[in-house]
């Protein structure tokens, strides 16, 4: 099977451009950095390490990066780029202005730098493919040595994760209404309709940032079309054209219409993710649900209203099986990798495949760890279900925009699949073609 492609009975992860919205770009140095340390003939050296990770999830990341630095002494400069992140990262890279660590925008990318050099092989920096493998939790071990690696060379790490199959509300919105949770998709249309007719908008939806779009399209494909269908999607034998596809943008079309989403679908297509939770979030809510990943507790306590409570006014159901289709999960992941063999850096790749890192990780409440030697104690509640969630699912998969080539944006594809429905066989026909030239290149 192709490493890019890769199924796992109980989980699955993929590498995908995680929830952050749109902002600056910021540099930030490690509050730490002064710190001594304990580390070896390294302490003192400075590393650059970049991700698009802000708000709630640069302060878990900043927390690990903190550890480090206080464990080694290597100081830690944090630069967070939250606009066109790839852009940036491919630029400094040609520019021989990379940084010494990053996280990597997706598996074309990872592809990409490795095969033109851009990358260090982990290998080189001192992780030995079983050093790598064991790192991992035991039912993660094959998945995310492989997830790493182009053409039998290990280059990353998997650091990160979160179920995709978490729709969040509010419970003593759902209890004073008497709205059931849905187990089915019937279930979750009776809902919306249900929730709608009480006079209230059913869904939050930050469609502005397209990716959140390709999630709703996943999560409705797996479940409506089964995993071989999914697989050959999101594979170079993908038929973009075919009848399931256009079955789930319709799915897509009947649930999020312009009375069933805050703002209408204009509103929402002009809606960033993490506005989009406070459409149903805030302190003033204006919507009923919002479905995204497992991070959206995290983002939501963090940065949008300190004031929620997990379990009483935030939590989540499970995205709903569709014709049986049983408990079947989207997961979203990231990877990092070194750009740079500089001092301190395989230092801090070793650091990252540790369940030291993972646990201190895992306390920012936006991840799932999978690290060994990370245990269920070690998440706090916002999280914990959703751990639970990935490891009794009965099928997961990766992230499918994340598994194909870069370049083909399916996100803008299923914005203008909302804004007009009339045109989704030419969009389809067009990304085929877009997507056949990418696998070619």
């Amino acid at each position: 099977m192709n490493r890019f492609r890769m199924a796992v009975p109980i989980v699955a992860l993929a590498l995908m451009l995680t929830a952050c919205p749109a902002g600056n770009t910021s540099t930030t140095q490690n509050p730490s950095a002064s710190a001594g340390g304990t580390g070896g003939g390294n302490s003192g050296a400075t590393i650059e390490v970049t991700s698009l990770w802000g708000g709630a999830e640069a302060d878990a990341f900043q927390a690990v990066l903190d550890a480090f630095t206080a464990k080694t002494g290597i100081k830690v400069t944090y630069t967070s780029v939250r606009t066109d992140y790839s852009t940036v990262l491919s630029n400094r890279i040609e520019q021989q202005d990379s940084p010494d660590v990053a996280i990597i925008p997706g598996i074309g990318f990872l592809r990409s730098f490795a095969a033109d050099g851009k990358l260090v092989a982990l290998k080189d920096l001192g992780i030995e493919d079983a050093a790598l493998h064991d790192a991992y939790l035991p039912n993660l071990a094959d998945m995310g040595t492989n997830v790493g690696t182009v053409d039998g060379t290990a280059y990353a790490v998997m650091v990160k994760l979160n179920s995709k199959s978490t729709i969040w509300y509010d419970p003593s919105r759902f209890t004073a209404n008497n709205w059931q949770i849905p187990t089915d998709w019937d279930g979750l249309v009776a809902l919306t309709d249900q929730i709608k007719s009480a006079g209230k908008v059913p869904f939050g939806l930050g469609a502005g940032d397209s990716w959140t779009l390709t999630d709703w399209f996943e999560s409705i494909y797996l479940r409506n079309s089964g995993e071989d269908a999914y697989d050959k999607l999101f594979s170079k034998d993908g038929d973009w054209t075919d009848q399931s596809v256009k079955d789930a943008i319709k799915m897509m079309q009947d649930i999020l219409t312009n009375e069933n989403v805050a703002g209408g679908l204009d509103g929402a297509l002009a809606t960033a993710f993490v506005d989009g939770i406070g459409l149903v979030f805030s302190a003033n809510p204006t919507a009923e649900m919002y479905y995204e990943g497992g991070f959206v507790g995290g983002i939501a306590t963090g940065d949008v209203n300190t004031d929620l409570k997990v379990g009483e006014t935030i939590d989540f159901f499970d995205f709903p099986e569709i014709n049986g289709s049983g408990a079947k999960i989207t997961i979203g992941g990231d990877v990092m990798a070194a750009l740079t063999n500089n001092p301190g850096v395989g230092e801090f790749m070793k650091y990252l495949a540790s369940g030291e890192a993972g646990k201190v990780w895992v306390a920012g409440k936006t991840i799932i760890s999978p690290m060994n030697g990370v245990t269920a104690d070690d998440y706090p509640d916002a999280t914990k279900k959703e751990a639970t969630q990935i490891v009794n699912s009965d099928l997961a998969r990766f992230d499918g925009s994340d598994l194909l080539p870069g370049g083909p944006d399916l996100g803008a594809v299923l914005q203008q699949a909302l804004q007009d429905p009339s045109g989704v066989d030419q969009s389809l026909s067009d990304f085929q073609t877009q997507v056949t030239d990418a696998w070619n290149t």
